[in-house]
This record gives C-alpha cells, structure tokens and sequence, in this order.
C-alpha cells in the first residue's frame, strides 16, 4: 500500500508498506516518548509529520468519442 506523507516543512514523501492501521500511526505520532516514526524506508521527525493519507489509485475511465 503507498502512503503519502505531508510534512510541516512543506514536503511531501510517497512512502510503501505492507499494511496501514491509522491507529497505531496515531499513537506513534502523538507518543512524546518517540523522535522519529518510519513508513516502509522512510524515516521522518515525529513532529514534523503534519499528515499520512492512503493513497487510493484510480481506474481510468475509456470513453469512446
């Protein structure tokens, strides 16, 4: 699955991994215990991750003209 993760630096990294479960992003992104959070090979600040959205791919629609 491919994440798509916006910083408050103004980045935006596209990241993959094998499973997403928003809960546990939550919990890692609000623990002040932790510094960094990783998505698949990318390792970001926790504080600097504004937010992570699925990205959900589209189906391109044919039509005949």
């Amino acid at each position: 699955m491919e994440l798509r993760i916006i910083t408050h630096s103004g980045n935006v990294y596209n990241a993959e991994v094998e499973t997403f479960d928003a809960i546990q992003i939550n919990d890692l992104l609000n623990d002040n215990q932790i510094n960094t959070v990783a998505f698949g090979e990318l390792i970001l600040s926790r504080i600097d991750v504004k937010a992570v959205i699925p990205v959900v791919p589209t189906l391109e629609v044919l039509s005949e003209v």
